[in-house]
Parts: C-alpha cells; sequence; structure tokens
C-alpha cells in the first residue's frame, strides 16, 4: 500500500509595498519563511520529490494570496 505525506506552500503578495513572503508547511514541521520566490521554492521541493496536486489563487486590490498542495511517496 502506497503511503503519501503532504505539505502546501503558501505566497501572499503586498503590491504596493512589492513585498513577497513565501512559507512552506512540511509534515510535523511548522510554516517556515523561505529564501527566494515561488518558482525556486518549488523546483527545490520538485528536487526532493514532491509532486503538484493542487492549486489556489485570490486576491483582491492591493494584495494577492497563492496555495499550492503537494505530495510524495513516503518511504
Amino acid at each position: 500500500m502506497t503511503t503519501w505525506e503532504y505539505a502546501s506552500v503558501i505566497t501572499a503578495n503586498d503590491t504596493e509595498s512589492q513585498r513577497a513572503g513565501v512559507s512552506v508547511k512540511l509534515p510535523g514541521g511548522s510554516l517556515e519563511r523561505q529564501q527566494g520566490d515561488t518558482s525556486s521554492v518549488l523546483n527545490r521541493l520538485g528536487g526532493e520529490g514532491w509532486e503538484l496536486v493542487s492549486y489556489h489563487s485570490s486576491g483582491a486590490g492591493t494584495w494577492g494570496f497563492e496555495q499550492f498542495w503537494l505530495k510524495r511517496q513516503r518511504d
């Protein structure tokens, strides 16, 4: 039987101040702020065996929010 573990990547953007934060929540861990942009964080996780399974985006006015859900097979 295949067992999966799940993670999420959250990106929040504030267009007025040009700030963006990328955070990752791994299984059993807390939400941690990451260095780099969304693409570099997702590429790094992909190199660790994570695959994208779902994506959600929303925003209004000067802010935006993206969430990516990832999974990988547990050893």
